[in-house]
């Protein structure tokens, strides 16, 4: 499952037709820029250890085992974070398979046999379930809209 964010106006045509028409803007390129600043926002909550609110997440067995820092044992799910300029809008996310259960929290069960079997730092565990505290880490904050607002005043100024 992929997890992503979109970023589009309530009324497209109206703001579309407006910056197209009315201030002869680029707006794939406001849409690009905006994209890449989302990436690079959701890439700070790895670094920051922190939620969409500013909440720091909560340690995992991993990290509190290897002394590591929370999403960032192989550094694959920062990194591979993207975004996609589309129609009206733009988008940016990740389609590891892991991603959902990492950002919105889960609760993973055994469905063959009678206790999850994994090793943690060489250590052998086993567990009827494992409870997976919410990391969100795709969202805006009031910085976020901040800047996203900043990027589009900058293309009309500019």
């Amino acid at each position: 499952m992929a997890v992503a964010i979109t970023v589009r106006a309530e009324n497209e045509s109206v703001v579309m037709e407006i910056l197209q028409h009315y201030l002869n803007l680029d707006y794939a390129k406001v849409f690009d820029e905006i994209g890449a600043y989302g990436v690079s926002s959701s890439q700070m909550r790895f670094i920051n250890q922190s939620d969409v609110e500013g909440n720091p997440w909560q340690m995992s067995w991993r990290a509190s085992l290897q002394g590591g820092q929370i999403l960032r044992d192989t550094g694959r799910l920062m990194n591979s974070l993207t975004h996609n300029v589309i129609g009206n809008g733009v988008e940016w996310g990740t389609n590891v398979e892991y991603a959902a259960p990492l950002h919105f929290g889960a609760v993973i069960m055994p469905k063959t046999a009678e206790y999850l079997v994994f090793n943690v730092s060489g250590h052998w565990r086993k567990s009827k379930e494992v409870h997976i505290e919410p990391r969100s880490f795709l969202g805006l904050d009031h910085d976020d809209e901040e800047s996203i607002i900043n990027i589009v005043r900058r293309f009309i100024d500019g």
